[in-house]
């Protein structure tokens, strides 16, 4: 069967993915080498991807990466709740659907999808999953489906290794180690390791693809005596700095500086943690920038699986391993160290002594229970700042987020 155009569509649960959904859409999760909508594009290259959920959200989304939705539907399309990671067995599953529609996908009792012919279904692109769901209450034709879905952020970290593993067939016009001309860089498995163009490897530099591939895409730069080991993505122009450490199972996206010890840690787009310091099980924003010497723990020492604040909602992770879950623009000062399972807002200044604690609202000057409220104006001329020494310019549809986000604090 083939599917004309898939929508992916946010679901009411989006806040579970906070600090990350404040700013983003549940789709612009990364997970491995490409975000959710990405890889939705890669195993469905001829169908249409359509957008549906929250609307300042969405509009956010739309103008960051130019996207419109086609509002007049044909043909064959499916419905797929923004969580579940597209993958070979979703593809499979909407080859091989020759049920008649429309049909909801299961998996453990509760509907994933639905396949419909589109003249059954109106789009509207600020309906949420289950609104759509309510359409479809007298649907009885369901087929169980074997997907896999994210339900909090550290699912995604969790995941990554894995899904680099599988996305290392969408770089097929990056080269192997084995063909590079590198000089004094040294690389094990060499076949599993996936080079882009005009990249930059000095001398000193180890790269381990022992236990999974290495993807290092354009125009990155690795600096001297620095050791990376796969599973790990590298997004474009993303620099390494000197005698960097990361270890397995990590996703750096583009644009990022990163210098000190990594661990399973996904870091969205455009941030820096360029010095000393420990990121584990932990995953970053955009625009975020950790200071010197920055730390954060990710396993208490009484081995406890751990608890999270997720704004005001308190979830059991079952993780014995759980670092840092932070929004973005949110900068930490020299030395700062995070607990346990921390979670941190959007826009916060964090430069409190000795551990912060383990929620720290957005917009929190100092990062402490009882610190001031960043103001607005001064929040947004600092990232216009900052965006602009990259070249980038604060959209007035994420401004519109922002101020959203402030008028919460404000109100708490």
């Amino acid at each position: 069967m083939k599917i004309d155009s898939i929508i992916l569509a946010e679901e009411r649960s989006s806040e579970n993915f906070y600090p990350f959904s404040i700013m983003h859409c549940v789709w612009e999760i990364r997970v491995g080498a490409f975000l959710l909508f990405e890889k939705a594009g890669n195993y469905f290259p001829d169908s249409k991807i359509m957008f549906s959920g929250r609307k300042e959200h969405l509009d956010s989304f739309k103008r960051r990466y130019a996207k419109t939705n086609d509002v007049e539907l044909k043909g064959c399309v499916m419905l797929v709740r923004a969580s579940v990671i597209p993958d070979i067995n979703l593809r499979e599953v909407s080859i091989n659907c020759h049920d008649k529609l429309p049909i909801k996908l299961m998996q453990d009792n509760e509907c994933v999808g639905i396949i419909y012919e589109s003249d059954s279904l109106k789009f509207n692109e600020n309906k949420l999953f289950e609104d759509y769901l309510e359409d479809y209450q007298t649907v009885e034709n369901g087929l169980e489906v074997l997907l896999t879905s994210i339900k909090y952020l550290w699912d995604a970290f969790e995941l990554v290794g894995n899904q680099i593993e599988l996305d290392k067939a969408y770089f097929p016009l990056y080269k192997p180690f084995i063909k590079s001309n590198h000089y004094g860089v040294y690389g094990l498995e060499k076949d599993e390791i996936y080079l882009g163009k005009n990249i930059s490897i000095a001398p000193g530099v180890i790269i381990d693809a022992t236990e999974g591939a290495v993807i290092i895409s354009d125009n990155v730069k690795i600096m001297a005596n620095s050791v990376i080991i796969g599973p790990c993505f590298i997004g474009e122009n993303s620099v390494i700095k000197i005698g960097a450490k990361i270890y397995e199972n990590c996703a750096i996206g583009n644009n990022c500086k990163i210098g000190g010890e990594l661990e399973n840690a996904i870091i969205q787009a455009y941030s820096n943690k360029q010095h000393e310091g420990f990121l584990g099980h932990s995953y970053i924003g955009e625009w975020v920038n950790l200071g010197a010497d920055t730390n954060n723990s990710d396993l208490k020492n009484t081995y406890e699986n751990i608890t999270v604040n997720l704004n005001g909602k308190t979830v059991k992770t079952e993780r014995m391993f759980l670092g840092l879950l932070c929004g973005d623009h949110t900068k930490s000062g020299i030395n700062t160290m995070f607990t346990t399972g921390t979670v941190a807002g959007i826009c916060g200044i964090l430069v409190k002594k000795w551990f912060l604690p383990n929620f720290i609202p957005s917009f929190s000057w100092g990062g402490g229970h009882h610190s001031p409220v960043y103001h607005l104006e001064k929040a947004l001329n600092t990232i216009n700042t900052v965006m602009a020494r990259r070249g980038k310019e604060l959209s007035a549809e994420e401004k519109v987020l922002l101020e959203m986000e402030y008028h919460k604090v404000k109100q708490q």
